[in-house]
């Protein structure tokens, strides 16, 4: 069995230290064991915890969402396939939505810079650029 300090640990896992104690504080790695010098030793399955962790945040899932897969995995039963499926649906879903909102976001900014451009600006942006005093 392989043990982890705590520099070795987040550094297989590709996180920062401060990371690694920030999920520890909120119950999202379980408490280390101590060598007898007093030194955190991480087991090989706080690692594959972790890795998940940082798969599930960089996959857009909240540490809240990640924090509830995992107490539901502690359980006797642990995650259905089709719930897990359905989790990441949601989160699909959700994404897609924001991407649509983003994409209204940069029309409205192209719109903006189109209107910057031409000599003679729609009439409600001409205020707003004499306003901003944009000539």
């Amino acid at each position: 069995m392989t043990d982890y300090l705590r520099g070795q640990l987040a550094e297989q896992a590709g996180v920062n230290l401060e990371t690694l104690r920030y999920y520890e504080g909120c119950g999202l790695l379980p408490s280390p064991r101590r060598s007898e010098a007093g030194y955190r030793l991480y087991s090989e399955e706080a690692l594959t915890r972790l890795i998940f962790i940082r798969n599930a945040k960089s996959s857009g899932f909240t540490l809240k969402e990640i924090k509830k897969a995992l107490v539901k995995a502690e359980g006797n039963e642990g995650i259905a396939p089709d719930a897990f499926s359905e989790v990441i649906d949601r989160k699909r879903a959700e994404i897609d939505g924001q991407i649509q909102e983003l994409e209204r976001r940069k029309r409205v900014l192209d719109y903006l810079q189109n209107q910057i451009r031409r000599k003679e600006p729609d009439p409600d942006i001409a205020g707003v650029l004499r306003e901003l005093r944009i000539n």
